[in-house]
């Protein structure tokens, strides 16, 4: 499918990740959680243009990485770099909001000034409540519908409630600790039939965050998202539920020393997670390694490699199962795994009349990503064989003056059963012949919620009415299983419209219309089976609330 690597490749690799993790200082800071409003407003930022170095392609990251980038609009805005050409409609807004999120990480980074008399502290915490009520109504017969990028949850019909409460604390500059307890009024929320949830209470994320010059070693239970796409990332992303791992990696960006700091940004993440109990193997492992490069203020490129091994009944070492996997030949007999293997880039276009029409040009960005059957090991070459892609325009302001968006996302995963040898192949992606239960969590892919042999096109444009009040619109049609006897049709609608009541607060209300042909539900895990009900239609209704308040 994608691609294969000669061992002295990734030994450049990981000398290039501890050469420049040995140059940075120690700054622990925590992460932001994914879908933080802030993500958005810094890449649109970065699309305008206002920030010009910034690596936003894989999340979360933390909050001082965050205030670096806000730290960099501010800078170049007082030295008049950006210049007024409507822009600013959008600018200035988000930036506000921005100053005001992250006033403690950039008066530490003497952005704006310290109060006479306030000391930096080296104590500091935070916390940010969120409450949630849906009124869903899920028609055909069904009675939940999965929830996608949500850690695992579904709408289920009726009225729920979902709370919960993510503090977080920071000492000095080497600590950091984060704890995101949840409450959900009904346990279908979190599961039902092969993926059943028994708990009401759960605790969503923990972890503790050591930072040792530049490098990073986090533990406990969070998300990923890597990649450039917003509405899935073939991959890596939050649809399943939160992964119990070991993080290690670049806290923040780095140059590599000497002349070489002239070839630009460097980012390295790793990560080693434990899946769940109930599935082929149980408690089976996943290795991930991201190398994220920037080697210009308008293009940020990425490479990706997941692994999975281990498991009761199948046991395997750490490093070294991995190591052959990189180094050797492929499925050796009592050292089998399953890899995926993806290369995305991001590229800002900067306005051309009559090409890019758009005042602040567009952003284009894509993923291009194989399964380990078709990874051709000793070669480092794109292979057309047994693709997934995923390819996106944003465009930050439709017109000048105004603070109207665009994006344009298509995402695809039944091409590889065309390319992947004569006839036709069903079932690769996030499936595995060794593997039974695939590249998943609790039945959930860990990458593109739509899963196999699908197809995704997504639209979204958002406007705000004021500065404080934000329209935005959805439209999305997708096609799941498609060389099955029933594939499932969806076409959906949704508008949400959020206020910001303060600065460390905001409103919003959603409604969501689903028209789904033959739809599917996970019916079993060990090996993973998906049902679709042939013949089925169901209409689906969601109207969600959320306040968010932030200490």
């Amino acid at each position: 499918m994608i691609l294969g690597r000669q061992a002295s490749g990734w030994l450049l690799a990981l000398t290039v990740w501890f050469v420049g993790l040995a140059l940075g200082a120690a700054e622990a800071s925590v992460n932001l959680p994914l879908h933080h409003w802030s993500y958005e407003a810094i890449e649109r930022l970065t699309a305008l243009g206002v920030i010009d170095r910034a690596m936003v392609l894989s999340k979360p990251y933390s909050r001082r990485e965050a205030a670096k980038y806000v730290a960099r609009a501010i800078e170049r805005v007082r030295a008049d770099q950006v210049p007024l050409d409507g822009r600013e409609a959008i600018a200035e807004p988000l930036l506000h909001r921005l100053l005001q999120e992250f006033r403690p990480e950039l008066t530490d980074l003497h952005v704006l000034s310290r109060p006479s008399g306030q000391g930096s502290g080296i104590i500091r915490y935070g916390a940010r409540l969120q409450t949630e009520v849906d009124g869903s109504s899920v028609g055909g017969g069904q009675t939940v519908r999965f929830r996608e990028n949500r850690g695992g949850e579904y709408y289920v019909d009726g009225l729920q409630n979902q709370t919960d409460v993510r503090g977080w604390l920071e000492v000095g500059n080497w600590a950091a600790l984060t704890v995101h307890p949840k409450f959900i009024s009904d346990r279908h929320l979190l599961g039902i039939g092969a993926t059943n949830n028994s708990q009401n209470f759960y605790m969503r994320e923990f972890s503790l965050k050591l930072s040792f010059f530049n490098i990073a070693l986090e533990a406990g239970r969070g998300t990923l998202w890597w990649g450039p796409g917003y509405h899935g990332s073939l991959l890596l992303t939050d649809h399943a539920f939160p992964l119990d791992m070991i993080k290690l990696g670049s806290d923040q960006p780095f140059q590599l020393p000497w002349v070489l700091s002239s070839l630009g940004d460097w980012k390295v993440n790793t990560f080693l997670a434990q899946l769940e109990r109930d599935r082929d193997f149980p408690r089976a492992k996943v290795f991930g390694l991201r190398i994220s490069y920037l080697p210009a203020d308008w293009l940020e490129l990425g490479l990706t490699r997941l692994t999975q091994f281990d498991g009761r009944g199948h046991q395997q070492s750490f490093p070294g199962s991995v190591w052959d996997a990189y180094t050797g030949p492929a499925h050796q007999p009592g050292n089998e795994v399953n890899e995926q293997v993806m290369l995305d880039a991001r590229l800002r276009i900067p306005h051309v009349s009559y090409l890019v029409p758009f005042p602040a040009g567009m952003q284009v960005y894509g993923e291009l990503a194989g399964e380990d059957h078709w990874i051709n090991k000793g070669q480092f070459r794109v292979s057309p064989l047994a693709p997934a892609f995923l390819l996106g325009i944003y465009v930050p302001q439709v017109l000048k003056d105004d603070t109207m968006d665009l994006r344009v996302e298509y995402a695809d995963t039944v091409a590889a059963a065309y390319h992947s040898g004569p006839g036709t192949h069903p079932g690769i992606w996030y499936n595995n012949s060794f593997y039974a239960s695939g590249m998943r969590h609790r039945g959930f892919p860990l990458g593109h919620h739509m899963g196999t042999d699908a197809k995704d096109l997504f639209i979204r444009t958002t406007r705000y009415l004021s500065d404080n009040v934000q329209l935005g619109a959805n439209f999305n049609l997708q096609r799941r299983g498609l060389l099955g006897p029933s594939p499932e049709k969806k076409t959906e609608k949704a508008v949400d419209l959020t206020w910001w009541l303060s600065s460390r607060s905001r409103f919003t209300i959603g409604y969501t219309y689903q028209r789904i042909e033959n739809p599917g539900q996970i019916t079993n895990i060990n090996p993973f089976v998906e049902t679709f009900a042939g013949g089925v239609s169901a209409s689906n209704h969601f109207l969600w609330t959320n306040l968010a308040v932030e200490f």
